[in-house]
C-alpha cells in the first residue's frame, strides 16, 4: 500500500493533504461582518476577560494560518486572549483519550468518534442553531457526525476521490456509466499497456463511491455495517466488470501504479483524491476533473467520502456566559467565509462553507469547478469508531473479487460478518 495513502486509510484521513487553487479574496461585505463575528456596532459581544485555550494538530503552514487569524480575532475583541497549543495527531488523540480536555480542540473529522463517547466535549447544537450548520456543505458537517447528531463545526474540507481526465485523449467525460465504459473501450489497447482508466483497485475506499451510486451506505444511521445489501452486491459486480468484462483497467493496479499509468499517458482516466492534483500540474499534465458518471441503472451520483477540519467545543467553553459568548464568536470567526478565503488561497483547502465554494474564484477555475461538483455529490466520511471494523472487514472482500477468487454475493456476506464479529469484539477501540 503507498506510504500516503497508509496514512490515510489508518488514521482515517488526516487533512495534512492539500488541494491545488489560486488566490481568492473575502467574498464581499456580508462576508467580512460574518467573519469579524461582531454586530454592526463594531462593538464585541464579549464584555468580560476571557481566555480560550484551542489544541490542534496542523502542519507548520496552517499554524501560521491560525495565528494570523487568531491575531485578527483578538484585534476586533480584545476582551479575549487566544492560546494555541499545538500536538501531533498522535499526542492529540492521546490526550483526549486520557480525559484531558481545552476549551475547544480542532481536529480532523474521525476525532469525533472518542470525542462524541468522552463526556467532555458539547456537540455542535449546543452553540449553534440549524441554520447556522446549514451554511456549510452537508458532506463537511457529515463528516462529523455520529447517530444523528453533529459535533465539529467544519473550517476546510477534501480528501474526496473525483474523475482525473487526460485531456490529450479525452474531450469530454460522459455523463452515465455505460457511456462512459463504452468510452473507455476505445481508449484501451491491453497488448500495449494502454487502458482507458487506472485506479487503486484493491482499496475499499475506492469501492464505496460505487455503494453509493447503487443506492447504498457502508453504515447505518446508528453506525451498524450495512454491507450485506444488493448496493454492495451490485458495486462489486460493476468494479469486477470493469476489470474482468471489459477489461478496461489493467490486471493490477495500487495507489502509486495508478498514478504512474496516468502520469505516463498510459491511462485515459484516473480516480485519485484531490491531494494529487499538485502533483500532478507540477509533472506538466494536461488534465481534467470531473464529477465521476451516474450509475445508469439507478441514475444515481456515486458518493465518493470527504472529510473536514472540525472545532469540538469543549465542556470547560460553557463554565461561564461570558466564555460561552466568546468560544461561539470565536467558532463563528474561523469558519466564517473570509478566514475559509485564506485557506483556499494560503493554505489550498477547499471551503467547507456553501458561501465560498460558490465564489468567483472557483467559479473561474476549471479546475476547482470540477472539484466542487463532486465534492457536492460527496458523503462525509462516517466518524464513528466502529468504521475501523469496517474498513478492515471490506478489504479482503474486495481483493477476493478483483482476483477472480469469490463472487460479490459472496464477499458482500463475508464482509459483514466480518465487521460484525469485530464490532462485537471490541477491536475497533
Amino acid at each position: 500500500m503507498a506510504g500516503r495513502f497508509a496514512v490515510l486509510w489508518l488514521a482515517l484521513i488526516a487533512s495534512a493533504l492539500l488541494l491545488a487553487a489560486c488566490s481568492v479574496r473575502p467574498d464581499g461585505a456580508a462576508a467580512e461582518q460574518v467573519a469579524s463575528a461582531t454586530p454592526p456596532s463594531g462593538r464585541s459581544p464579549v464584555a468580560e476577560t476571557v481566555t480560550i485555550t484551542y489544541w490542534e494538530e496542523e502542519a507548520d503552514d496552517g499554524d501560521a494560518l491560525l495565528d494570523g487569524l487568531a491575531a485578527e480575532f483578538m484585534a476586533a475583541h480584545p476582551l479575549v486572549k487566544v492560546e494555541r497549543v499545538h500536538l501531533s495527531y498522535e499526542e492529540l488523540l492521546d490526550k483526549l483519550k486520557q480525559g484531558d480536555a481545552p476549551d475547544l480542540a480542532r481536529c480532523a473529522s474521525e476525532c469525533a468518534g472518542p470525542l462524541s463517547v468522552s463526556g467532555r466535549f458539547l456537540s455542535a447544537s449546543e452553540l449553534f442553531d440549524r441554520a447556522f450548520l446549514g451554511r456549510f456543505l452537508p458532506s463537511a458537517v457529515e463528516a462529523a457526525t455520529i447517530k444523528g447528531v453533529a459535533w465539529g463545526i467544519p473550517d476546510n474540507t477534501g480528501n474526496f476521490l473525483m474523475l482525473i481526465y487526460n485531456k490529450r485523449l479525452v474531450q469530454a467525460p460522459p455523463a452515465d456509466t455505460e457511456a462512459w465504459i463504452a468510452q473507455l473501450r476505445t481508449l484501451t489497447v491491453a497488448d500495449e499497456d494502454r487502458w482507458g482508466l487506472a485506479y487503486f483497485l484493491d482499496e475499499p475506499y475506492w469501492l464505496a463511491p460505487w455503494i453509493g451510486g447503487f443506492g447504498g451506505w457502508l453504515v447505518d444511521e446508528a453506525g451498524r455495517p450495512t454491507l450485506d445489501v444488493q448496493p454492495v452486491v451490485e458495486a462489486l459486480r460493476f468494479v469486477r466488470r470493469l476489470r474482468f468484462d471489459e477489461q478496461v483497467t489493467p490486471p493490477q493496479a495500487d495507489y502509486d501504479m495508478a498514478l504512474d499509468y496516468f502520469k505516463q499517458g498510459r491511462a485515459a482516466y484516473l480516480i485519485d483524491g484531490d491531494w494529487s492534483l499538485d502533483r500532478l500540474r507540477e509533472a506538466g499534465i494536461f488534465f481534467g476533473v470531473a464529477a465521476l458518471p451516474r450509475v445508469s441503472v439507478t441514475g444515481l451520483a456515486p458518493t465518493p467520502l470527504a472529510t473536514a477540519k472540525h472545532w469540538f467545543i469543549g465542556k470547560s467553553s460553557a463554565t461561564s456566559p461570558a466564555k460561552r459568548v466568546a468560544v461561539r464568536t470565536f467558532i463563528e470567526f474561523m469558519t466564517a467565509a473570509r478566514a475559509q478565503s485564506r485557506w483556499l488561497e494560503k493554505a489550498r483547502r477547499l471551503p467547507s462553507v456553501a458561501e465560498v465554494a460558490a465564489g468567483p474564484k472557483i467559479a473561474t477555475d476549471p479546475i476547482l469547478v470540477g472539484a466542487m461538483v463532486q465534492l457536492r455529490q460527496s458523503r462525509g466520511l462516517p466518524a464513528a469508531p466502529e468504521m475501523r471494523c469496517v474498513w478492515r472487514a471490506m478489504r479482503p472482500g474486495l481483493e477476493a473479487v478483483m482476483a477472480g477468487a469469490a463472487s460479490p454475493e459472496a464477499a458482500s456476506r463475508t464482509m459483514q460478518a466480518d465487521a460484525t464479529a469485530c464490532i462485537s469484539a471490541g477491536r475497533f477501540k
